[in-house]
């Protein structure tokens, strides 16, 4: 058979150039795609009396939208990116609302415990543990089916909570009625079985990182540090009226609020001293959350007339500053944060 080709070297020639071209457009539209995908990066604040959800723009800190949820009392909101769905705890109507941050809109609400509080959604996008106060309760809900899946019995009062990241404990913090001290329970997500205990000062918040320490920040003037594996302590350090509490992206260093005092801290994680001087606040700070540039920290300003949000800057070595006050709904309590790629 003869070829072609060689008879018709202008053929050749015109070939190899339209499979370049193919190619090179191909290359550059994919190129084109990456390059056009967009993505927003949002703080979302649980207005407790406000009844509302606000949404921050994290680059401008303005508010850009705020949706009004009636009759509701919004505690805590998490952001599961598993699932790209916002959560949000409504105590006075028993429901954690499910919010689309597409339309920013509740998409459905799952009807949970009595006295609903702080709550916290593994690292899988699984499950949602839910603290309910009044009925010392924690509610399971299963994030694929919007149900809850199991309620477990606490016999003190629950209040705080926290889910490790790969999903397999849960770490639960009790008021014992002690005037000295309260507990920590640590739970099996499998079995919702107690495995263990831990007794530290009074009113404990929980972190959990990912290099297996459990820090615990008490009110009554303590910041506890211990191995999550083996309960171990790591470090016990006092800290006056700690409270809210959030880690650096690197993990290098946790930021906590001294509710009581007006001030932030910034602790070396490893050894539990301070890493700056404490930063100054002008008003209540509560609860924390820092974005994933480690370079900005955004501060809720409780109480029942509060209406403001407070922002600071981190530099390389952990020192906080103040850099902006944005305006929320009334007594912002819980927040989170989040960047997502938008459709």
């Amino acid at each position: 058979m003869k070829n072609y080709y060689l008879k018709n070297p202008l053929k050749v020639r015109t070939t190899i150039l339209f499979l370049g071209l193919t190619l090179a457009y191909s290359c550059n539209d994919d190129s084109m795609d990456s390059v056009a995908k967009r993505t927003e990066e949002k703080i979302v604040v649980a207005n407790r009396n406000g009844k509302s959800i606000s949404f921050i723009d994290v680059d401008t800190n303005k508010t850009t939208n705020t949706l009004l949820i009636p009759n509701s009392e919004p505690m805590y909101v998490v952001y599961v990116p598993k699932t790209d769905k916002i959560y949000v705890g409504d105590r006075s109507e028993k429901k954690v609302h499910v919010i689309n941050p597409e339309n920013k809109q509740v998409e459905r609400s799952i009807a949970a415990g009595e006295g609903i509080f702080h709550m916290w959604a593994d690292g899988q996008g699984k499950k949602l543990w839910v603290v309910n106060d009044i009925e010392n309760t924690i509610s399971v809900i299963n994030l694929s089916t919007n149900t809850v899946s199991k309620t477990i019995a606490i016999d003190m009062k629950p209040h705080d909570v926290f889910v490790t990241q790969d999903g397999s404990k849960a770490f639960v913090s009790v008021l014992t009625g002690n005037p000295a001290s309260d507990k920590v329970y640590i739970y099996s997500t499998d079995s919702y079985l107690k495995t263990g205990e831990l007794t530290v000062g009074k009113e404990p918040h929980l972190f959990h990182s990912a290099s297996n320490r459990l820090y615990v920040p008490c009110q009554s003037g303590k910041v506890y540090a211990f191995d999550s594996q083996t309960l171990n302590s790591i470090f016990e350090k006092n800290y006056p009226g700690a409270h809210g509490i959030f880690h650096s992206p690197n993990q290098n260093n946790i930021f906590v609020s001294n509710i009581t005092g007006n001030q932030l801290y910034s602790i070396n994680s490893a050894t539990g001293e301070e890493a700056n001087t404490p930063a100054p606040v002008s008003s209540t700070p509560h609860n924390i959350v820092v974005n994933n540039d480690g370079n900005k920290m955004f501060v809720t300003n409780s109480g029942v007339t509060s209406t403001s949000l407070s922002v600071y800057h981190i530099n390389s070595s952990g020192a906080i500053a103040p850099s902006a006050s944005v305006n929320v709904g009334t007594n912002p309590f819980g927040l989170t944060y989040y960047k997502r790629e938008l459709n």
